[in-house]
């Protein structure tokens, strides 16, 4: 990723411990992930126990969830 987009996301994570933030749960098949919006660029992501959170993919709104789902093929359920 650009560096830009590299601190935006940073601030976006920042955002989001303090409660802000674009965020909602997916469903269907990216059941048990979440989404973080910035701008056009779509994050997904897990939440673990405590304050941990894995960065699964991010990409542009208009493939992020098909390219994902492409990459999550096979792999075992959560």
């Amino acid at each position: 990723m650009p560096r830009f987009t590299i601190k935006r996301v940073r601030q976006a994570l920042r955002d989001r411990e303090r409660g802000q933030g674009d965020i909602k749960a997916l469903h269907g098949e990216l059941a048990g992930f979440n989404r973080l919006r910035i701008g056009g660029l779509r994050v997904v992501f897990s939440q673990h126990p405590g304050r941990v959170l894995r960065l699964e993919y991010a990409d542009t709104r208009d493939v992020v969830y098909e390219n994902f789902l492409r990459l999550t093929e096979g792999r075992p359920a959560r």
